[in-house]
């Protein structure tokens, strides 16, 4: 501040520089919106490796392109991403626990955190636990849809439902995988959570001892899981019971207990299934006969009289109920439906943009450069895409139709068709996007590392990533340097001819070479086909300008209501040059000298008095951009030998 003389003397004070530097943006984090087997619906999640994916969203699935792109970006060189996560007629799983002393009182509810049926798999075990009489312990089981064996599991110790407690069950795990709401706290001591008189079945399998040990003396309160396909009978022979019309049902059940965990067991059934089953014992005396039924609510065994001589009985296990040491309850009512991805424009452009689901969910992050829609082709869903991306001052990268969407894309004279129809944009808009052929080939690591055909955006989106790191971002990226990681073959093998065919329609190929492998074979916007002559024909040139763009609109803002007249442009003068500058020691542009290279100007010339008047400062920023080499011209001279003369 300014120093005010009382005394005759020396005075120091300190100017400012007037210097406000500008730094450089980012410019490979990467947005995905598409299908996860779980996660957040329509709401962007940073991450910033695939194990950061896999915890979230439940890593690769056979049903989602997004997770194999995001694998690949990473794996290619990508370091930050954002994640989308779509989905239809989504529903949370849940399972309800009830309380020994009324059954018919809710006591807890057992919900996922987000919606999808990948949950319907978790399993919830209440235990009794060694804290104390007013504890129990709680056991989560979570498996993984595409892989069963894939078990996770966590349990929870001493917990209790007694808001008081220090080890109140929804202070303890929510936030985690699953949440839970207490909806009645009971005072039972020990809390044992559920209908303890279904007895003690402590695993899948059903066996004599389970019907032995059940408390009720008419047996009629027992639970019985089998481990099978539903609606799918089982017959068992009963011909050692001398009459069984005459015996109670829960004696031939004990008798013929050892029969019917064999008859279970012998689905050896990958996903553990629970329900209702009805128990017949035929009219001929011969055959006990279990089938599946309806799910419902029973809590008992029903013995109906038929007009023969058929017993019947309903056998439930009620997926809402466990008790201490039993079998797992089963979240369920889980959905997150996977949809036809080219078929929803919908999913990703709701009408509504207010409502931030769809793309539209990327409108609350601060900054990403690109966007990739993992197998998405079609023009309906890549334009609007193509016009968000502009207005974010980011970049599209498109996927070619596979062999198996409509159209297809599995020939280079179909791709031809689908670039030089009439609906992909081939102005200015065209230059905010990439499109990249053939599909690539890489080792699936969920089909034994067979390979598979796998959309190529998310390799992309690492390779454009990875050179911004080691070259910068007005390198193409492309060229023999530009290798595509795990990448053992190609929908299709191009030949020179065929790139060349497609090359100047700009269709970005991907190449094998011998030698060097899977490469990027081409660095042209979707508008930079020869004919256009766009000044932004080539990706690294539009990326360019967007750096510059954002890096500029961010380190400006100091300058909004400073005083408009000559100091401040000078201060914007050199602010932007020394930016500038800096990127011209980097090799950002062309020119042996700054001159050649950039310009900035700022003065009365750019903002008039009349522009003074309207608040608006205006400055001017020429940059002259690196384009790659593209065509290697090599000639060739036979010189004549020396004559003597």
């Amino acid at each position: 501040m300014p120093v005010n003389p009382t005394y005759p003397g020396v005075y120091v004070e300190e100017l400012p520089s007037g210097v406000h530097t500008i730094t450089g943006v980012s410019t490979s984090v990467t947005a995905f919106v598409g299908l996860a087997k779980r996660g957040p619906i329509n709401k962007a999640v940073h991450i910033f490796s695939f194990a950061d994916y896999d915890q979230t969203f439940g890593g690769l699935s056979k049903d989602s392109d997004m997770s194999y792109a995001v694998s690949q970006f990473f794996l290619n060189g990508g370091n930050e991403a954002w994640i989308v996560r779509l989905a239809l007629n989504a529903a949370f799983a849940s399972v309800d626990l009830l309380d020994d002393s009324n059954p018919q009182k809710l006591s807890m509810t057992v919900t996922a955190v987000d919606e999808g049926a990948e949950a319907n798999n978790s399993q919830v075990i209440v235990g009794a636990s060694t804290a104390g009489s007013s504890a129990f312990d709680l056991t989560i089981v979570y498996t993984s849809q595409d892989n069963p064996t894939n078990n996770r599991t966590e349990t929870y110790k001493g917990l209790s439902i007694d808001p008081t407690s220090s080890r109140f069950v929804e202070n303890v795990i929510n936030g985690d995988s699953l949440l839970v709401t207490v909806k009645a706290a009971q005072n039972a001591n020990p809390p044992k959570l559920l209908n303890a008189s279904a007895g003690s079945l402590t695993s899948g399998a059903f066996t004599k001892g389970d019907i032995d040990n059940l408390p009720d003396a008419n047996h009629n309160g027992f639970m019985i899981g089998f481990a099978g396909t539903a609606n799918t009978p089982i017959t068992l022979d009963t011909s050692n019971i001398p009459d069984p019309t005459k015996v109670d049902l829960a004696t031939q059940l004990k008798d013929m207990a050892s029969r019917i965990q064999k008859a279970v067991r012998a689905f050896k059934p990958s996903v553990l299934v629970w329900g209702n089953f009805t128990c017949t014992v035929s009219s001929d005396n011969t055959k006990l006969i279990l089938t599946s039924g309806e799910t419902g609510s029973a809590s008992s065994v029903t013995v109906a009289a038929a007009s023969s001589n058929d017993i019947s009985a309903k056998l439930h296990f009620d997926t809402a109920t466990a008790t201490p040491g039993s079998a797992p309850a089963l979240l369920k009512g889980g959905k997150g439906d996977p949809f036809d991805i080219n078929n929803n424009p919908d999913i990703f452009f709701p009408n509504d943009s207010s409502s931030h689901t769809g793309v539209y969910a990327l409108d609350k992050v601060d900054l990403f450069n690109l966007l990739c829609l993992p197998a998405v082709t079609d023009p309906v869903t890549l334009n609007p895409a193509i016009v968000y991306c502009k207005s974010r001052r980011a970049f599209l990268i498109i996927d070619a139709p596979h062999p198996d969407t409509t159209p297809p894309g599995s020939t280079p004279q179909q791709m031809v068709d689908f670039i030089t129809g009439p609906k992909l944009p081939k102005a200015d808009d065209g230059t905010y996007a990439a499109i990249y052929y053939p599909w690539p080939q890489a080792p699936d690591p969920l089909n034994n590392g067979k390979l598979g055909s796998f959309a190529p955006c998310g390799m992309i989106a690492g390779l454009y990533a990875n050179t911004d790191s080691t070259r910068g971002v007005w390198k193409a990226p492309a060229g023999t340097s530009a290798n595509l990681v795990n990448v053992q073959g190609m929908d299709y093998l191009l030949t020179n001819d065929e790139n060349g065919e497609l090359n100047p329609l700009g269709v970005n190929c991907l190449r094998i070479f011998p030698i060097y492998g899977a490469v990027c074979w081409g660095a042209r916007t979707v508008s930079g086909a020869d004919a256009i002559a766009s000044d932004y024909k080539y990706v690294p040139v539009r990326r360019m300008a967007l750096f510059l763009e954002e890096s500029l609109y961010r380190g400006l803002q100091w300058v909004v209501f400073e005083p408009n007249d000559e100091p401040l442009w000078a201060q914007i003068r050199l602010n932007v040059g020394a930016f500038m500058h800096d990127l011209f020691r980097k090799g950002a542009f062309q020119g042996q000298t700054p001159k050649d290279a950039y310009l900035v100007k700022c003065d009365s010339e750019t903002t008039t008095q009349t522009d003074i008047n309207h608040g608006i400062v205006n400055i001017l920023v020429g940059f002259a951009p690196l384009k790659p080499a593209e065509f290697v011209i090599l000639q060739i001279e036979q010189l004549a030998g020396q004559i003597q003369v």
